[in-house]
């Protein structure tokens, strides 16, 4: 197995955020937009590329992530959308090979349904579960060195069901902290979970800044493929 060392994923990781009032309706919305700064493992038929959040930008071809999330009294829905694309070259140890091209297309859509268990004065708590959609393009080249080269890559798409659970706890007027996690384990050979944690500052009427950590991590045996990120997430919501 070859480990490498390659940019990261920039992109915009969403969550869910807590209802807002609104005036005449019992729905009440937020839009948000974050920068996912990871370090990034793709391990692809026994090749693994290990993508440092140093060289993210100088290896992102394009990325585009963002979330919306509609309350009504109880429940809470939440569509979440990342994607990347990205393309880099390293070097490989020793003369076997000349180096390793990778390209990697990647989308993860997140669609949940959460009903709020508790709502005490400080803290809010939700369980529910969803979908998560994810489709890769992802391809590893070995170049020719003294030995033959050698291609491995996953062209496939899957929907696993997964359970999820968030809750928010408020530390003072403005501030706050989002804890939110999923899991999904009921399809053969595939496995899929996530974790996130922010602090969140309202920063002025309906406006949201927030900063965490966020690890996801998604494996399918039978493809021989899995991705795992792991790093910080900066972003801004909009409640309406």
């Amino acid at each position: 197995m070859y480990h490498i060392k390659a940019g990261t994923i920039a992109g915009l990781l969403a969550l869910a955020a807590g209802p807002a009032v609104a005036q005449g309706s019992a729905w009440t919305y937020e839009g948000s937009f974050y920068l996912f700064a990871s370090e990034t493992t793709l391990n692809v038929g026994g090749l693994e590329g290990e993508l440092s959040f140093s060289d993210a930008l100088d290896n992102l071809e394009f990325a585009g992530m963002g979330a919306f999330a509609a309350s009504n009294g109880q429940w809470t829905f939440i569509a979440d959308l990342m994607y990347f694309n990205l393309g880099f070259e390293n070097s490989t140890p020793g003369d076997a090979f000349s180096r390793l091209d990778t390209s990697s297309k990647t989308t993860v859509f997140n669609a949940l349904a959460l009903y709020k268990m508790r709502d005490a004065p400080t803290y809010s708590l939700h369980l529910g579960g969803g979908l998560r959609y994810f489709n890769t393009d992802t391809t590893l080249r070995l170049r020719p060195g003294t030995q033959p080269g050698r291609t491995v890559g996953d062209d496939n798409s899957w929907t696993d069901p997964i359970i999820a659970a968030m809750g928010r706890f408020k530390l003072s007027d403005t501030w706050s902290t989002t804890i939110s996690a999923d899991y999904g384990n009921f399809i053969n050979d595939r496995e899929t979970y996530q974790f996130t944690v922010t602090f969140d500052y309202e920063f002025a009427e309906n406006w949201t800044a927030r900063a965490g950590y966020r690890y996801l991590n998604v494996d399918n045996d039978g493809d021989d493929f899995q991705l795992e990120q792991t790093g910080p997430v900066l972003g801004v919501s909009y409640r309406f």
